[in-house]
């Protein structure tokens, strides 16, 4: 009877732990990291090379924290 309580305790901790493996991933994805828009802005105009690449803005995930600042492009073109 105690082969049989050892073996019953070893099936239901297997099925157990099976259930918590299904292989499915559910981590979630880390977000990307956005980047500022006026600080990407301002790092293009500062690429004044005449053989600059153009900059890749595919896949980029741009913040817009100056929407309420007019001057935020002032020192720029001055």
């Amino acid at each position: 009877m105690k082969l049989f309580t050892k073996l019953t305790a070893i099936c239901a901790m297997a099925l157990f732990m099976a259930g918590c493996f299904d292989g499915s991933n559910s981590r979630a994805e880390a977000p990307a990291p956005t980047i500022d828009f006026t600080e990407f802005v301002k790092t293009q105009f500062a690429r004044t090379t005449d053989d600059a690449q153009p900059a890749n803005v595919n896949g980029i995930d741009l913040s817009f924290n100056d929407q309420n600042n007019p001057q935020a492009f002032d020192d720029l073109l001055q």
